[in-house]
């Protein structure tokens, strides 16, 4: 797999959602969808140009298979945002983690996400390699509850 382009995507990607990513100023993320996958793909200025992926720009992409929207979207809602008298995880359980679709993701809780440090949460893929750093062997994503909430991640993923 490669980065995907926005502006020229492989034949059966769509692009979903364009959305400000709320963690970093300048930045934002793109939802690219295929029958089978989604993308988040966070756009943001490039601190270099010969290192740049799309003129003045870097990207960051986190892939996960289709069916993972769902589990995710639970996951959050059911047992990462409630307290374990709502019908949450039990006190102290910070992860979930599955298997989905034949992938090895956890959805991690965080206080500390972005320039402001809001609650939020890191998305990981252990079965997909970085794109970009190829010593790290999974691709990982930080989203903030604004993010989910106001920015409209959370339904977008609810589409998905």
């Amino acid at each position: 797999m490669q980065l995907l382009h926005t502006d020229k995507l492989p034949a059966g990607h769509k692009l979903i959602a364009k959305l400000d990513y709320l963690l970093f100023k300048n930045q934002t993320l793109y939802v690219v969808a295929s029958d089978t996958d989604f993308f988040l793909i966070i756009k943001s200025p490039a601190m270099f140009a010969h290192r740049e992926e799309e003129p003045g720009l870097n990207l960051y992409q986190t892939g996960f298979p289709r069916a993972a929207a769902a589990w995710m979207v639970d996951a959050i809602e059911n047992k990462l945002w409630k307290s374990a008298a709502e019908g949450g995880l039990p006190s102290g359980t910070y992860f979930v983690d599955e298997d989905v679709a034949g992938e090895n993701l956890k959805i991690r809780r965080t206080m500390h996400v972005g320039a402001e440090q809001e609650k939020g949460f890191v998305l990981f893929n252990f079965s997909r390699p970085d794109l970009k750093f190829t010593e790290q062997d999974f691709q990982e994503i930080d989203i903030s509850d604004r993010l989910l909430r106001e920015g409209g991640l959370l339904d977008v993923l609810k589409s998905l």
